[in-house]
């Protein structure tokens, strides 16, 4: 038996068995690094960064389906009042927060500035509290407007603390300031002018009424901006209602806050009114409203602008000192106007088209 020649050519590298036996180590590498990077993806959606909260766009929501008032005083019309939100992550992941510096469309923000010294659960019931009120207020202010009287103002209710400032640790969103040095408060503009009238440095006392009806005392050292004494809140005049002539209603879940207060106001205008108040157009507004008709800037604009952008508006009503914020987003898109009071908003409505039949205006 002769020998088996070895082909000089041949190399064991090429040899079939050889590249067999080699192909599933490649493939388990690859496998084990693709496993590798997919838990590395879980664990970092896992890991909660307590620091941090993320503000993204929520959506823009009709609110006449929501609304529920006594049918005897309730119409029917073609127009669309609309809120909009936005959504807050309170314990992002590290992914999420990855997202959130790569979306333009995401607010990153210090936990103190959005929850101060609450918990999560109390900053929900707190936000649960200010919609309710948002609503009271809301109703009355468009009772008034087609002639009730159901309005007792009672103090300056504290919108938004400045972080920071005097108000910081020593208020909270939802108190009213209902006198302070030892003079009765009862509108924001009776604070503002006592604030005005300090000088930076300045102690400040005054008394809080609490959402939960108790009362306390505190004393401040009034700070300095532009020159002026500062305290550092946001706020609008508190009222005390009296008994709502009929019932109304709003049903929602999971959205809190003050800042539906000038939509709110236009539906339920739209509701108790026969005419077409919105001239058959979709309207979203942003802001709050204060029993005087006055519109107060909100939190979130540019996320809400995004969400608006996404749903789709004829109009976007913004606080009138905001009007750039929404613009930057929406530019020509959608017609976004500033609004500094109720009135102004209903001028506004008149001028494409909306019925106007049967409302007061302020000083009329």
């Amino acid at each position: 038996m002769s020998e088996s020649t070895i082909n000089e050519n041949s190399s064991p590298l090429r040899d079939p068995a050889l590249i067999n036996r080699r192909a599933p180590v490649w493939a388990v590498v690859i496998a084990a690094v693709l496993t590798a990077g997919l838990l590395i993806v879980i664990a970092l959606d896992r890991i909660s960064i307590t620091s941090k909260v993320l503000t993204s766009p929520g959506a823009t929501r009709e609110i006449g389906p929501m609304l529920q008032v006594d049918p005897a005083n309730s119409f029917n019309a073609e127009g669309q009042i609309e809120m909009v939100t936005v959504k807050s992550n309170l314990q992002p992941s590290i992914l999420e927060l990855v997202g959130g510096w790569l979306d333009d469309s995401i607010k990153i923000s210090e936990r103190h500035e959005i929850l101060g010294d609450r918990t999560v659960e109390q900053n929900r019931t707190l936000g649960q509290e200010q919609m309710a009120r948002s609503l009271d207020i809301a109703a009355r202010v468009a009772l008034e407007r087609i002639g009730y009287d159901v309005i007792s103002e009672a103090g300056a209710l504290v919108i938004q603390i400045v972080p920071d400032t005097p108000a910081f640790r020593t208020v909270d969103r939802g108190d009213v300031i209902i006198q302070a040095e030892n003079i009765e408060i009862k509108t924001s503009r009776d604070l503002g002018e006592l604030v005005r009238n300090k000088s930076p440095g300045d102690s400040f006392s005054f008394s809080v009424l609490q959402i939960d009806g108790t009362t306390r005392e505190e004393t401040v050292t009034l700070s300095e901006r532009n020159g002026n004494a500062f305290l550092g809140v946001s706020i609008s005049t508190y009222v005390e209602m009296d008994e709502l002539p009929f019932t109304i209603d709003f049903q929602v879940e999971r959205v809190g806050g003050p800042s539906a207060g000038l939509s709110l106001t236009l539906a339920l205008l739209e509701r108790m009114l026969p005419g077409e108040l919105l001239g058959g157009l979709t309207v979203v507004a942003t802001g709050t409203v204060d029993p005087l008709g006055n519109i107060g800037a909100v939190g979130g604009v540019e996320q809400k602008s995004h969400a608006v952008m996404r749903n789709g508006a004829d109009i976007f009503f913004v606080p009138a000192a905001q009007v750039d914020e929404a613009k930057a987003v929406l530019g020509d898109m959608i017609e976004v106007i500033g609004v500094e009071t109720l009135d102004q908003a209903l001028s506004e409505l008149r001028s494409i088209g909306g019925d106007l039949t049967g409302i007061e205006f302020v000083g009329q």
